[in-house]
């Protein structure tokens, strides 16, 4: 009896045992959580070697014709000669006949004072005799300077020496009337044609010196420090149009002022016989100039997409680590740039190629080596 009446309850107990156990066994195992991988960024980066190289600087500088000169006519007369070949572009010597003035008034006016001059000279010696007759026939003591005749003395030797001057001038008037090269000269412009009248001061011709060409090159104080360092007189520098011709240069002088507005120096430079090479460097011209300064021996050739405005590199470290490094930029070429490193030296970088803005120091990485390859200027083309 009591088995009957606690059989529900025993039934009832070993359906809910009996449920728990297949909702147990039909439950799916869950999976074990993935342990989160870290993702380890790739960079592209280049093996720099350090390596000993001649740096050169590059300044835009303007050419300037060297001692320009007009030559212009020192009296008014008809022109008699003229060469026919005194055209611009035309190379003269020094001392040759460029064209001449008629002297038929210039010799009168040599003539008119010459005897006047010795109109001059015989007014003195009367002077003098007339003087000499006065001191004879009045004792010195109670003459005067008048009676003495010292004031007509004096002004004959003035008139006289005033006639001397004239006869110069008047040399000097008929000696110009020869237009003549003052020096080895290129004729850059011709004023004057045959048989014109010509007044004082009309301009015949424009000169310029023909064995050398200045070449002024504007300097920022950086930059004047870094050639000021070179010697100059013994390393090379180049001159190159835009044509692509070159010539070699030396320094002619360095300006001793600073420009008040730029405030930079100007350094002026030589080119031996530019009109005389295949390429003429001609006056006025924009030029480039190229220095060739000391030789340094810790230097890194870069690619320009290495090196940030902020003058600074990011390289791997051998813990795969990225680490920014500050630089000097020492050149900048037509496909890379020349740095040296301020605070150290090793003997070679991993390079990051193209860093990006979101790059962090000590930050992991996955450097991915590459062959640096600069294209050939003509290859570019």
């Amino acid at each position: 009896m009591m088995f009957k009446a606690r059989f529900p309850a025993i039934a009832a107990g070993a359906t809910l045992l009996l449920s728990l156990v297949t909702v147990v066994l039909m439950t799916p195992v869950e999976p074990m959580s993935r342990v989160e991988q870290i993702v380890v960024p790739s960079v592209s980066v280049l093996t720099i070697e350090r390596t000993e190289l001649t740096p050169t600087l590059s300044v835009q500088a303007h050419t300037q014709a060297r001692w320009p000169v007009q030559l212009k006519a020192t009296s008014s007369a008809r022109l008699e000669y003229l060469g026919t070949d005194m055209e611009p572009g035309k190379h003269v010597k020094k001392g040759q006949v460029l064209a001449r003035l008629n002297t038929r008034l210039l010799e009168s006016q040599l003539f008119e004072a010459q005897s006047t001059l010795k109109q001059a000279e015989l007014n003195l010696q009367q002077q003098l005799h007339e003087q000499e007759v006065a001191q004879s026939m009045r004792p010195a003591q109670s003459s005067t300077a008048f009676a003495r005749m010292e004031p007509h003395l004096a002004a004959a030797r003035a008139e006289l020496a005033r006639a001397q001057q004239n006869v110069k001038s008047a040399q000097q008037l008929l000696d110009d009337a020869i237009v003549i090269a003052p020096y080895d000269a290129m004729i850059t412009q011709r004023f004057v044609s045959p048989g014109e009248w010509m007044e004082a001061s009309q301009t015949l011709f424009e000169l310029v010196a023909s064995d050398s060409m200045d070449i002024h090159v504007p300097l920022s104080q950086h930059d004047w420090d870094r050639i000021s360092k070179a010697d100059l007189d013994k390393n090379v520098i180049k001159v190159h149009s835009r044509s692509g011709a070159s010539w070699p240069a030396s320094v002619r002088y360095v300006s001793p002022l600073v420009n008040e507005t730029t405030r930079q120096r100007t350094l002026v430079l030589t080119v031996s016989d530019p009109y005389h090479h295949e390429t003429q460097l001609l006056p006025n011209q924009q030029v480039k100039v190229q220095f060739e300064l000391k030789n340094e021996g810790a230097l890194y050739e870069l690619p320009l997409s290495a090196v940030d405005p902020d003058e600074f590199i990011w390289v791997v470290t051998a813990q795969q680590q990225l680490r920014q490094l500050n630089v000097r930029v020492i050149e900048v070429r037509a496909n890379s740039v020349i740095v040296s490193l301020i605070d150290e030296q090793p003997a070679s970088l991993q390079v990051v190629r193209f860093p990006l803005r979101s790059m962090m120091a000590k930050k992991h990485v996955n450097p991915v080596t590459e062959a640096l390859q600069i294209a050939d200027k003509q290859e570019a083309l």
